[in-house]
């Protein structure tokens, strides 16, 4: 009986508590509601100026522009051709599955910058360095960086790594409303081109686009082993994991070595061919039922 009455007494006290009034929540003043009100209003703004370089025709065309003017523009016609017949078969590649890449068609150019680099910023706009055509002599090859870039550029990586560095280097800025319209707009654009090779994407997203790029170029017809071969012929010339190589393409230390991206299409590519088509160990070179086959010459 006794231990009865300690358990409702426990019981009671507990209600008790329940029922008790909570603790007043302190109050915002007049001054803090207004500073929210006012700091996501401006926040609204950078949301569509990014909008507006990211989907729209005319911002697209702007930052594409501006990052002509900026890097340059390499004018020859035999890389040009070869190029735009990649993209052509890229974009059928992703359009069968994502018709919505047609509303938003990749722009592009070559920079004569030679280092072996690529790059695709928000709004789809594409830079090839000179050196990915000097470096990589197989079309095939180069089909897999591009499909590597469109896959940053459908996944919108590279605009959503942007967009956080904005709200970093610009917040206080942006929050204070000490920018308005037109100078956010600028301020926008200026980071997206002075900053694209320092825009961090993650270890996830390089993935990602990895394994999109082996997707994109299988579906548009070109050999599927150009994948894996692309990152011996890197580790041949730079070893494994050299973060001077480039900024992008290869990119900082955080994000899969060279050989674990070549290891990576190897699996890919055995499973594909049932086990019936692998890469020697460490090299370049194709075996099909345990046979070589062949060694792609190099660049």
């Amino acid at each position: 009986m006794k231990k009865k009455i300690l358990c409702l007494a426990a019981a009671a006290a507990l209600l008790c508590g329940s029922l008790a009034p909570a603790p007043a929540a302190e109050a915002f003043s007049l001054g803090d509601i207004i500073g929210i009100a006012q700091g996501a209003a401006q926040y609204a703004m950078l949301d569509k100026q990014f909008k507006y370089y990211n989907d729209t025709e005319e911002g697209r065309q702007k930052l594409f522009q501006s990052y002509q003017q900026e890097l340059g523009v390499l004018h020859d016609e035999e890389k040009e051709d070869e190029l735009a017949g990649i993209m052509n078969r890229l974009t059928e590649s992703i359009g069968a599955e994502d018709p919505d890449i047609y509303k938003k068609p990749y722009l592009y150019f070559i920079c004569p910058d030679e280092s072996f680099n690529a790059a695709c910023s928000m709004g789809h706009v594409m830079i090839v360095n000179d050196g990915i055509f000097k470096y990589l002599t197989n079309t095939d090859e180069i089909a897999v960086v591009l499909g590597h870039e469109m896959g940053h550029g459908q996944k919108n990586h590279v605009g959503n790594a942007m967009y956080k560095k904005a709200k970093t280097n610009l917040g206080a800025a942006v929050i204070s409303g000490a920018l308005g319209d037109n100078a956010l707009s600028q301020e926008v654009l200026s980071l997206a081109v002075n900053q694209i090779e320092t825009v961090q994407i993650s270890r996830n997203d390089e993935k990602e686009a990895d394994k999109l790029s082996f997707d994109y170029i299988y579906r548009a017809g070109y050999n599927p082993g150009a994948t894996a071969a692309v990152w011996q012929r890197v580790i041949e010339k730079n070893g494994d994991n050299d973060p001077t190589f480039a900024q992008e393409v290869f990119s900082p230390s955080d994000h899969p070595s060279n050989s674990e991206r070549r290891d990576t299409y190897e699996k890919r590519l055995t499973a594909l061919s049932k086990k019936h088509v692998t890469l020697k160990e460490n090299t370049n070179t194709l075996e099909v039922n345990g046979k070589e086959f062949v060694t792609p010459a190099p660049a």
